[in-house]
């Protein structure tokens, strides 16, 4: 398969044209190339870094959860100029999907995180343009520092609790999505979990007696690509691999 061929198959599969998103997040195809896709680079960030560690790993393809175009129209030059010249030098084409992937009920970023979190009784939640960006659930009663501590061994990172007590609901978004906070704690949810927050968030959480878990913006957005690469796989039996690249937030 060409990168066409894929481009409309994960577009179908994504639900590309129908999810709203940024503008610049330019979801689907980002950049085209020639030939047959024998490798699929998967990574969070589209990046110097991971582009050269595709290139590295001989993969002609990057499937990605953030794209290169998210600074909107510029001059091809500088470190934009670097990274696509990079490309376009080594036949790498670029996939994108950002919102399409958060939300994806089976390959999506959020059902990684409800499947690491053994969340049940999985409903959508968090309202972005109008829809339900993530989901919330049911856990077996578990203290905040236990969830805290299964979550650090499964994501394989550090995790921010800010309350305490026990957690029978939860509610789930990945990546910077801590004002959805205000929604976790209107529709009294025990604990609501996302990748970073800022300063304030902190007060919500312990004013409206919702405890804020943040697991990091990258570890939270890692099991959408891995996903989507073992989907292609199985499919199309095209290799991928993931580039581990975490920015630590």
């Amino acid at each position: 398969m060409d990168i066409l061929q894929i481009s409309h198959y994960l577009d179908d599969l994504l639900d590309i044209k129908d999810i709203k998103d940024s503008p610049n997040a330019m979801n689907g195809l980002q950049v085209q190339n020639t030939g047959d896709i024998k490798k699929i680079g998967l990574a969070v960030d589209l990046c110097m870094a991971t582009i050269e560690k595709a290139v590295a790993a001989e993969c002609n393809m990057m499937f990605v959860h953030h794209g290169m175009l998210w600074g909107g129209v510029q001059p091809i030059r500088g470190n934009f100029y670097e990274k696509l010249s990079t490309m376009m030098r080594n036949n790498l084409g670029l996939y994108s999907a950002h919102l399409p992937l958060d939300m994806h009920p089976v390959l999506g970023n959020n059902k990684a995180l409800a499947d690491l979190s053994g969340l049940s009784e999985i409903e959508p939640f968090g309202e972005y343009e109008g829809q339900k960006i993530g989901f919330k659930g049911r856990l077996e009663p578990i203290s905040t520092t236990a969830l805290g501590a299964k979550l650090e061994a499964s994501m394989g990172s550090s995790v921010k609790v800010i309350g305490s007590g026990e957690v029978k609901t939860l509610g789930l978004v990945s990546g910077g999505a801590a004002d959805i906070l205000r929604q976790a704690s209107a529709e009294g949810l025990d604990a609501y979990l996302t990748g970073e927050g800022a300063n304030h968030h902190f007060h919500e959480a312990v004013e409206n007696d919702c405890v804020l878990i943040l697991a990091g913006h990258y570890a939270t957005e890692t099991g959408g690509v891995k996903a989507v690469g073992k989907h292609l796989q199985e499919k199309f039996d095209i290799e991928s691999e993931f580039i581990d690249y975490p920015t630590g937030m």
